[in-house]
């Protein structure tokens, strides 16, 4: 089943043009998750700003929870971000750092979802606990040859297009399975 007009309607307001510094392409971020974990089935959207480590640099993230348990997080950064390579590594990096923050603790859920969004093209990070796998792999740099550690075609689904949707709500449907079967 296709996004419903108000998603489509918020996903399209990411303009793939601008750097957007204002922060701007969030707001329909913001508007998807809500919709997508809605507080009244018991989930909180937490937006927060986490500095890269090593740099000056703040991403913006996202927190999910259910039960007050976090099931999803998300990094949204600007579509134009998406063709330099070290804004791709420095995404990639941060997911890694976040996945960890995360894991110091037990993940009561079978499997931690994360996704790393430029614009509305996505790449999901998903973090088995029973045996600490986390896909993608990591790319490991060459020590005498350049290498792209975070390729652009991790982030080959569009959520505007039919498989990056239909990828995006078989997550959000595996997570809130998964928060089902919490116990209280």
């Amino acid at each position: 089943m296709p996004w419903s007009e108000l998603i489509t309607l918020y996903l399209e307001l990411i303009n793939k043009f601008t750097d957007d510094e204002n922060g701007y392409h969030l707001g329909p971020f913001n508007a998807l998750l809500s919709i997508l974990f809605p507080s009244c089935d018991g989930y909180q959207v937490i937006p927060s700003f986490k500095q890269i480590p090593g740099t000056t640099y703040f991403t913006f993230v996202y927190v999910i929870t259910g039960r007050e348990v976090p099931v999803l997080f998300m990094d949204a950064r600007t579509y134009i971000e998406y063709n330099t390579p070290s804004i791709r590594k420095q995404a990639d990096d941060q997911m890694r750092h976040r996945l960890l923050d995360f894991i110091e603790g037990t993940v009561p859920i079978p499997k931690l979802y994360g996704i790393s969004a430029f614009g509305t093209r996505i790449c999901v990070y998903e973090y088995t606990t029973e045996d600490r796998t986390l896909t993608p792999a990591c790319i490991i740099p060459h020590p005498l040859i350049v290498t792209d550690t975070a390729p652009k075609e991790r982030w080959n689904l569009d959520i505007l297009g039919q498989e990056g949707e239909a990828r995006l709500k078989e997550v959000v449907a595996h997570i809130k399975e998964m928060v089902s079967e919490l116990h209280d």
